[in-house]
């Protein structure tokens, strides 16, 4: 006799809700194929998937955020040209003795200075020598590029927790098709020897009838579960970024997985909080604050810089700017320092309030930390409870399918009748249902204790 596993139908709805399964269109599968294993398909996700390309992009911009830092303290150098043209010149007033002494005191001439067309060619060269908030810029710029690093890395972290999600729901999806393949099988079986006895007078309609509604059932689960199988790998070629017309399999069995836990290692593996990708950018934070509080004391000191400029002007009654005809020029050097002395306290008032939001940042790492403790605690505690249900299920299993095959061959002498056959089905597709379920417990678990262990 063949091992007839099956799942009830609400078993397909535990498997539709053990993971997050979204709504995804459904693309024409292509002829290519590419198998891939749990590590294969993480990797994959890590390079292509747009939340970890988008992370990327904010490491590229960190980088040059710090060289748009670094550069607004070197030379700035500004040419500059300016013409203009003088429609009416202006007139000025001055005292006609100055021009005739026999002028009547107390007169005055209008006179025009200056010439209809003047153009201005002019160079400047600006140097910060000193400024207490470009230092901390610079540093501060570095701490952003830290923290968008460790930000790429917790996005491919989630990325990774997704897919493995993924990964796991399809391989109980497909193992649960074959086994509800493999007991419909047994059951039509079963159903066709009882209508050739049920000709032959040896047994009632209801005997028929009650295997014709579990041949129903299962035919209406493997429709539903081969649907379910579809949806959930468009869903894994959208979180890997894989294109939707291509042909997706996976290279590794649900056998597979669960042979590869070691529930001991799990167990007993060493936390290390400071590796933990989450206090670290907590860490990361509490530093940009001591940042914030460090800038804001600096505003307290002067900014020194330096300048030189040099001009040369061109003085015309007509356009010819470009005769050889002299051009005037000018030259300057110079020294800025610019000394807060008294802003009303509103700096003291800016500086107070770096200094909360630097104590409220260790409150959030301390925090993080004792928040990170407890969810190894509670997910140890999860894994451990999941690895013993999954074990007692299995053996439920096992004597349930043995129950049910003796059953089945008194049912085929004719010793029990199709009433206790089906009430002995149901309970062992009831033991079926519950080690499925304890699967999905187990495997949810320990996705939860890798992230917690910083594993993933």
């Amino acid at each position: 006799m063949m091992r007839t596993r099956t799942k009830l139908p609400a078993v397909l709805l535990l498997l539709s809700l053990a993971f997050p399964v979204g709504l995804v269109a459904l693309g024409a599968e292509g002829t290519d194929s590419q198998k891939l294993s749990l590590a294969e398909a993480q990797e994959y996700a890590v390079k292509h998937s747009t939340s970890t390309q988008n992370a990327r992009l904010d490491v590229s911009a960190a980088k040059k955020k710090i060289w748009e830092t670094t550069a607004s303290g070197l030379p700035q150098v500004n040419a500059k040209i300016s013409y203009m043209n003088n429609l009416k010149i202006p007139t000025t007033l001055i005292p006609a003795e100055f021009l005739d002494p026999n002028a009547e005191p107390g007169s005055f001439i209008g006179v025009k200075f200056g010439t209809q067309h003047n153009a201005t060619l002019e160079l400047t060269v600006d140097q910060l020598i000193f400024n207490g908030s470009y230092i901390v810029g610079l540093q501060a710029s570095r701490i952003y590029l830290q923290l968008s690093r460790e930000q790429l890395t917790k996005s491919e972290i989630d990325v990774k927790e997704t897919v493995t999600n993924t990964y796991y729901l399809i391989l109980l999806a497909e193992d649960n098709r074959e086994t509800l393949e493999t007991n419909l099988e047994n059951i039509r079986k079963t159903l066709y020897e009882t209508k050739e006895l049920h000709r032959a007078g040896f047994s009632e309609d209801t005997d028929v009838d009650q295997l014709q509604l579990a041949v129903t059932d299962l035919e209406n689960a493997v429709n539903s579960i081969k649907r379910q199988i579809e949806i959930s790998y468009n869903l894994l070629k959208f979180q890997l970024g894989f294109d939707l017309q291509k042909e997706i399999r996976l290279s590794q069995s649900l056998e597979d997985i669960l042979t590869d836990i070691n529930g001991q290692e799990l167990l007993t593996t060493e936390f290390k909080l400071f590796n933990h990708i989450d206090y670290r950018m907590m860490d990361t934070r509490e530093k940009s604050f001591k940042l914030l509080l460090k800038k804001e004391k600096a505003d307290y000191l002067p900014t020194i810089s330096t300048f030189f400029s040099h001009s040369r002007m061109a003085m015309r009654d007509s356009f010819n700017f470009f005769s050889k005809r002299e051009w005037y020029p000018s030259s300057a050097i110079g020294l800025n320092i610019n000394i807060p002395i008294f802003g009303s306290g509103m700096q003291r008032a800016r500086v107070a309030q770096a200094q909360m939001e630097l104590q409220k940042a260790g409150n959030l790492k301390k925090q993080a930390a004792d928040g990170l403790q407890l969810e190894l605690l509670q997910s140890r505690s999860a894994f451990a409870d999941a690895l013993e249900k999954k074990q007692g299920s299995k053996q439920n299993v096992d004597l349930a399918k043995k129950i049910y095959d003796k059953t089945l061959v008194k049912y085929a002498n004719g010793t029990t009748s199709s009433l206790e056959l089906t009430q002995v089905h149901n309970q062992y597709l009831t033991a079926e249902s519950n080690y499925t379920r304890a699967v999905v417990e187990l495997l949810t678990a320990k996705t939860r204790l890798d992230k917690a262990l910083n594993r993933l």
